[in-house]
């Protein structure tokens, strides 16, 4: 009977602890590293990163001035397409860091990401315009010398220059953050990370599939 009564008593005790825990750590997990809602995140940050630092070097190194527009506009697009995937993996770190309490995370990153994002809307947007509104040997009422595609060229060259200088000066703190949200990591964690870093970073290489 004592064993009975001992046995209901662990299985309501066990059944409190599970109605008060707010993630699988907290429930027969050895260390909060190891908790189911975590084991997604090194991957998917891995991915975040590598498609991050392979964008910014890709687009200091990218020569846009030998591009027609029609051309700079589809790389605008695809950096966009980029950037969207980079923010919605930010989104998913920082849902899981508030679960988890981490500290791997911070607003400032996904602001900067979407910052970014209205840059590039902005010159897909007068790439679209110099591809789709004007034609070069075009007679346009009111700029019979084509001052106005001119001008929309000259913006459109100074904020890439402008983009430039932001991402150099984004990209320490990028790094060091990068480094920083590392340590935290167990050994498994690490390991995931690592690997998934290296085949992201190959993959992120290749302008198609940026």
């Amino acid at each position: 009977m004592n064993k009975k009564k001992k046995n209901t008593d662990e299985i309501a005790s066990q059944k409190r602890l599970f109605l008060r825990m707010r993630s699988p750590s907290a429930f027969g997990a050895a260390r909060r590293f190891d908790s189911a809602s975590f084991m997604n995140v090194p991957p998917e940050m891995a991915r975040r990163d590598a498609a991050y630092s392979c964008f910014s070097i890709f687009f200091r190194d990218f020569d846009f001035f030998r591009k027609s527009a029609s051309e700079r506009g589809q790389v605008y697009d695809r950096i966009l397409s980029l950037l969207d995937m980079i923010a919605e993996k930010t989104e998913f770190i920082l849902s899981a860091d508030t679960i988890e309490k981490r500290h791997l995370e911070n607003s400032g990153t996904l602001v900067f990401i979407r910052r970014l994002k209205k840059y590039f809307h902005i010159l897909s947007n007068l790439a679209g315009i110099q591809t789709t509104d004007f034609q070069e040997d075009a007679d346009i009422p009111g700029d019979p010398d084509g001052e106005m595609i001119s001008r929309l060229n000259r913006n459109e060259y100074a904020q890439i220059g402008s983009i430039r200088v932001l991402l150099a000066q984004a990209d320490p703190q990028m790094q060091a953050q990068k480094e920083q949200n590392c340590k935290h990591f167990s050994k498994s964690d690490s390991e995931r990370y690592e690997r998934a870093y290296a085949f992201y970073t190959e993959y992120y290489t290749n302008l198609e599939n940026i």
